[in-house]
């Protein structure tokens, strides 16, 4: 799964609240390269689970868990939880699709 993605950059990492992050990662253009998204919570566990350049913090996921609230990565400890995505900032660090050649 974490071979057909690309990792934004650790120098494109910010503090975010949930819908700022989407539209952030959304908006992002590194080197030509768009199409950037937030990771989903699974996709952010194996991130956690492999070598990575993250901080031990917690990091957005586009996985809901209801109307109000977003799955959350902890890169310190590996626990997943749920924040309130109006009211909450954590960390964002956006992933691309890589389309197998």
């Amino acid at each position: 799964m974490i071979e057909t993605v690309e990792i934004a950059p650790k120098s494109t990492e910010v503090l975010l609240n949930w819908e700022d992050a989407r539209l952030y990662c959304f908006s992002l253009n590194i080197d030509g390269k768009t199409g950037w998204r937030l990771p989903t919570m699974e996709e952010l566990f194996t991130l956690y689970q492999s070598t990575n350049d993250f901080e031990k913090s917690w990091y957005w996921s586009s996985s809901e868990f209801d109307t109000g609230r977003v799955w959350i990565q902890s890169f310190h400890r590996g626990e997943q939880y749920y924040y309130n995505k109006r009211y909450h900032t954590g960390c964002v660090r956006a992933i691309r699709d890589v389309k197998d050649n």
